[in-house]
């Protein structure tokens, strides 16, 4: 991989590591398996993502595109609902299922970001599938804040990591390859609208 994309990697190994401790601790409770495709819709991705995966696919054997393009579902499963391109798979990808934290925030009739009055608002989200044997007076043991994922913090980091991936020769080189149409209008029509690429753009130029 290029130089362009290591910081981007250092971060997933990151992100890998304190999954897997999670999916340890989890198990009994989890019902994610290879195939199950509930929650796989086809998701945008920031553009550091979207290269890495792009790469991927053409340098690590035996991954490729699915091709199997169904409406608001990801373009990378395979037949079977498996994903077809699972070492490369995005953040939201690696962290879904598992107890994820998330800032709860309000906005005015305008758009304006509202400030708490009583601080920052929490709300802790995973897959309905996953912890349906866990008590509600078992919550706070079970979900404690060393065993859920902050993922404000490393949304956060995935931005910064983004923004100096932009700035890159590389970034430059693939973000002008989306805007020429490279990946198809709904790419470039995404970039603009939210900065972001949808997975299915990929997979349909690949």
């Amino acid at each position: 991989m290029p130089e362009s994309l290591q910081e981007y990697l250092a971060f997933i190994q990151e992100v890998d590591a304190r999954c897997a401790r999670l999916v340890k601790g989890y198990g009994p409770y989890l019902s994610c398996r290879k195939g199950c495709s509930e929650c796989c819709t086809d998701i945008s991705v920031l553009p550091v993502e979207a290269f890495s995966l792009i790469l991927g696919l053409r340098s690590v054997s035996g991954l490729k595109s699915s091709n199997q393009v169904q409406e608001n579902r990801c373009s990378f499963l395979d037949t079977e609902g498996a994903c077809s391109v699972y070492p490369l798979r995005p953040l939201i990808c690696r962290t879904h299922g598992l107890p994820l934290l998330y800032q709860i925030l309000e906005y005015g009739p305008d758009g304006t970001l509202l400030k708490p009055e009583e601080g920052p608002q929490w709300q802790l989200f995973y897959c309905d599938l996953n912890f349906r044997e866990v008590p509600e007076d078992q919550w706070e043991e079970v979900f404690r804040i060393e065993n859920v994922l902050d993922m404000e913090e490393w949304n956060r980091t995935l931005i910064e990591v983004n923004e100096r991936f932009r700035g890159s020769a590389d970034g430059s080189a693939f973000l002008s390859d989306v805007w020429k149409g490279k990946y198809g209008q709904g790419a470039r029509k995404e970039l603009y609208n939210t900065g972001r690429i949808p997975l299915s753009s990929l997979a349909w130029s690949l």
